[in-house]
This record gives C-alpha cells, sequence and structure tokens, in this order.
C-alpha cells in the first residue's frame, strides 16, 4: 500500500494495545470516570482482551509519521 500524503511504500505491521487494552475512536476522549461508550461519536474499534494485547492489521508510513488500518 502507499501513503496517500507522500505516495510511498507503507510498511506493513501491526497496531497494539498494552495489555487488556482496546482501540476506539470517539469526538473526545472521555474523562477515566466516564463510561467512554457513552462519548460523543464512539465507535468500538477493538474489544478488550484480558489477558492479550489487542491487535489490529496496520500500514505506517514513517516518513508521513501516518498509521492507516481499517476496522
Amino acid at each position: 500500500m502507499n501513503c496517500p500524503k507522500c505516495g510511498k511504500e507503507m510498511r506493513q505491521g501491526f497496531l497494539f494495545t498494552s495489555k487488556d487494552g482496546a482501540y476506539s475512536f470517539a469526538d473526545e476522549v472521555p474523562g477515566v470516570l466516564k463510561n467512554a461508550k457513552h462519548a460523543p461519536g464512539f465507535i468500538r474499534i477493538t474489544p478488550i482482551q484480558s489477558g492479550h494485547r489487542v491487535r489490529i492489521e496496520a500500514c505506517c508510513c514513517e516518513e508521513c509519521k501516518l498509521v492507516q488500518f481499517e476496522y
């Protein structure tokens, strides 16, 4: 895959969390005492996997500092 910004070849690999983490997306980052799934625009990217690193296949352009993935 080529970078949409610079056109160079992107490196394939994995975006991952620390143990027990999960990726989500929202319009803003909720506070630590709020349930994240109630944040405006919330989308669950990956589920929590207790005792495992959550990972998602991704491509990285080190030149542009861009990571691209599908969920």
